[in-house]
């Protein structure tokens, strides 16, 4: 059946309308790997909120705060066990996945850990401060034959996987431009998360790594270069710089994303993106909307999507490691995979800061 972040497809035309169903994710019963977490801070409730809901088993909970692991025990996950350290979560018995849901700052020797205990990892994103570390950390786990794959749940919110999904099967053709607008209030919502409200970075990299993360999965080949700015509107609730901007070009390719985080009113987020054989558009909330439209020669069709973000991204990250560790394959959001789009995070970090055009991969760090 189609995944349950779509409806139906309505369309004039028959032939764009099956085409656009077959290019649709279908929805798998989850393999049933148990799944131990660690970090039990604002997203993890989130994650652990989605899991349930996907019936995906979690049976380990750890934090360095364990009463913080015990109340989320409590309210996901009231058959789980709960630990102080990651030392003792991987002694927990057949532990299949520990998601990594820690800030960035000494994740790395985290996934390592993992790695040499031999169990896959579901790192949170972005996924390493430093490129070098996530080549690293990539190839160590290669070797060591074991799943490696970073929490970009922006891949499966419904109106970046319908995105994907039209884009990977060719309805549109080959990209040619990529432009996305958020407005919406962050500041507001963070105002009380000290990790967060105290992040210079916290648009382009905290946020806008799902943005990157999502161009760079859609832009043909080869060589992109950043350019960005980022500054402080009037009134916003905390320090960070909230308004930014970003040009991501590439040869016959750009893509423009305009983020502004303090806005109090009108909350919207929207997208175009055109292809040589058509264009796909969505206009919704900062964080998605109910549909996604594809205009071809073919005729117009809409995608009926779910708004919820959380409880599709989440979950389908998860479930893609899962898969992973069930049959072998490597995951669609692999180490690996990460850091194209992390690549260019990490340019535009350094070109707003630098005011200078930076090609990705020359910013090896923030």
């Amino acid at each position: 059946m189609i995944h349950a972040a779509f409806g139906a497809v309505r369309s004039d035309s028959s032939t764009l309308r099956e085409s656009i169903e077959a290019a649709l994710p279908t929805l798998q019963s989850a393999p049933a790997v148990p799944i131990g977490l660690l970090g039990c801070g604002w997203i993890a409730g989130l994650q652990l909120q989605a899991y349930r809901h996907a019936g995906l088993g979690v049976v380990a909970l750890a934090d360095r705060h364990p009463d913080r692991a015990e109340e989320y025990r409590r309210r996901y996950a009231a058959d789980a066990d709960v630990y102080g350290s990651l030392d003792d979560l991987l002694r927990h018995p057949g532990l299949g996945v520990v998601d990594i849901a820690t800030h960035t700052p000494g994740r790395a020797s985290m996934v390592r850990q993992c790695i040499n205990a031999g169990v896959a990892v579901l790192s949170q994103k972005p996924f390493v401060d430093d490129l070098e570390d996530g080549l690293e950390l990539a190839r160590e786990a290669r070797t060591a034959g074991v799943t490696l794959a970073v929490n970009q749940n922006g891949r499966w919110a419904p109106h970046f996987a319908a995105l994907r999904a039209v884009v990977a099967a060719g309805v549109i053709g080959d990209v040619v431009s990529a432009d996305f607008q958020v407005n919406w209030p962050h500041d507001l919502a963070v105002a009380d998360m000290a990790a967060f409200r105290e992040m210079d970075d916290l648009v382009l990299f905290d946020f806008g790594a799902h943005w990157f993360d999502v161009v760079a999965t859609i832009a043909p080949p080869g060589a992109l270069a950043v350019q960005a700015e980022v500054n402080r509107r009037p009134g916003q609730a905390i320090g960070a710089p909230l308004q930014a901007d970003a040009l991501v070009t590439g040869a016959g390719f750009r893509s423009a994303l305009s983020f502004r985080a303090g806005e109090r009113f009108a909350e919207t987020g929207a997208y175009r993106v055109s292809g040589t054989a058509g264009v796909l558009t969505h206009v919704g909330q900062s964080l998605g909307g109910t549909e996604v439209i594809v205009h071809t020669s073919a005729g117009t069709a809409v995608v009926e999507i779910s708004p919820d973000w959380f409880m599709h991204g989440l979950a389908g990250a998860m479930r893609e490691v899962l898969e992973s560790v069930a049959t072998g394959r490597t995951p669609d959001n692999s180490a690996d995979s990460a850091l194209r789009g992390l690549g260019l995070c990490f340019a535009a970090v350094d070109s707003a800061r630098t005011g200078a055009r930076v090609m990705a991969g020359a910013a090896t760090t923030r």
